[in-house]
Formats: structure tokens, sequence, C-alpha cells
């Protein structure tokens, strides 16, 4: 758990960690117990659904699923050695490479989509034009377009500040793009307006807070009493409401 925690937060967005409860274990008490091991606050998800089929009884088990969503490891991560790492790595590096079968023509598009210049990149597509350089366009196109989708659905679960960072990145990348940056710039007046300032104020509370407390004694009472103020003072928001859980999930007993 702590090793797939350090590669969450040391690949960031590059990577998504998945850690499925597999125990019959209450959502509660799993989520309880990963704050008490410090295993929280970061980009990785919590879920009793399983991703994929086991491959036998034993835990803990690991899957590495790669980029093109076939699983390139899994089993017992004592069987891997630093074969997981690596495995993970190449992937990464994989995501940012332009894919098998792309003409050297259009090389030069993918490293600069890759290094964030969606702008430059479209330019580039359109310079190859034809049907190669339009497919090319359309694919950064559609990847740039789920990436608004994803800001949406973090705006909706109330992550404002990850997902204001998230449209600045896009606003700068796509500034010379007319047709994307008008579904930025949309999304960037939503973050900013009036009705979304509890919103805002509340996530800057809880983010802060979550922060810290992830790598210390989350439970104690100290910071209980923290998150009780956060919920008291920004009731009515989704950050209120993890702020409330939090002191909830304070109270669970794990010692049964």
């Amino acid at each position: 758990m702590p090793a797939s925690v350090k590669l969450q937060e040391q690949y960031g967005d590059d990577v998504q960690v998945i850690f499925i409860e597999c125990q019959n274990t209450d959502k509660n008490t799993y989520e309880a117990f990963a704050w008490k091991m410090k295993w929280m606050g970061n980009g990785a998800l919590w879920t009793n659904e399983r991703v994929i089929p086991t491959t036998g009884s034993g835990l803990p088990e690991v899957a590495v699923i790669g980029v093109d969503g076939t699983v390139l490891l899994q089993g017992h991560p004592g069987d891997f050695g630093k074969k997981l790492e690596e495995t993970v790595a190449a992937e990464v590096k994989k995501s940012k490479e332009a894919p098998e079968g792309t003409p050297a023509s259009l090389k030069k598009a993918w490293s600069t989509f890759a290094k964030g210049d969606v702008t430059g990149a479209l330019a580039e597509a359109d310079k190859v034009g034809g049907d190669e350089g339009s497919a090319a366009r359309a694919e950064f196109v559609r990847r740039v377009e789920a990436r608004l989708a994803r800001a949406k659905r973090m705006l909706e679960a109330g992550d404002v500040a990850e997902t204001e960072a998230l449209v600045a990145s896009l606003q700068k990348s796509c500034k010379g793009a007319p047709d994307l940056l008008a579904q930025v710039s949309e999304l960037a007046t939503r973050i900013a307006s009036p009705e979304l300032a509890a919103e805002r104020e509340a996530a800057k509370a809880w983010s802060n807070f979550s922060s810290k407390v992830a790598k210390e004694k989350p439970f104690d009472e100290g910071n209980v009493k923290k998150a009780q103020a956060i919920a008291d003072k920004h009731k009515g928001t989704k950050n209120g409401a993890r702020a409330a859980r939090f002191v909830e999930l304070s109270k669970i007993n794990l010692n049964r």
C-alpha cells in the first residue's frame, strides 16, 4: 500500500492508483482505516468494485493496466521486484509518445502536444493535412475535450482548487485554438462565479487541512476539532460535508 501511494504521489495525473476493498468491509471502516494508515491525501481512488477479475485468493494482489487497457502485470507484488515500477514508468513514457504507427511527418505534432502546447500541435497537424493530419487534429481535440469533461466532473464533486489548476493549464495550452479556448473559458467563468464562492472557500479550507493531516496523525483530537470547525463554518457545501464525514470516521473503532 505505501508503495502504491508513493507511485500516485510521484506521477500525479500520469498514473491512477485504484485501491479495491475485497473482504466485504464496509466503506466507513475501510476509509477510516486508510486515514489512520496515512494513505489518504493523494489522488488515489478507493472502491469496492473490482476493475478486473482477481487471479487468486491471496492478498495483496496488484495489477498494472496499460494505456491501451491491457493488463500488463497481475499477481502478488512481492513477485515483481523492480518490474512493477519499471512497467509503470514505461507506460507513463508511452502515454506521452506518438501512437504506434504514427507517420514521421506527424511526430513533431505529437511531441508538441505532449509538451502541453495544444495550439502548436494543431498547427503542425494542419501542416501535414490530408486524412492523417485531420485524424491527428481530431485526436488532439478529443483528448482536450476529455480533460474538460474531467474538469467538469471534478467541479461537480467540489474539487474546486484542482479544477482551477487544470483549467488554467488548458487556457495556456489552448490560447491559439478559439473553439477549444471558448469551452475552457466558459468553465473558468463558472469557477469564478459568485454562486461558487462558498464552495471555493470551503475547498481551500478542506484542501489545506486534509493535505496537512494526511501525513500526520489524522484522528488526533486536535485535528478532529479543526475538521469540525471547517464542517460548521462551511455547512451546506460539498467540502464542508467532507470535513463532517472526517469527524464521523474518526469515531469508528478500528480495534474491534
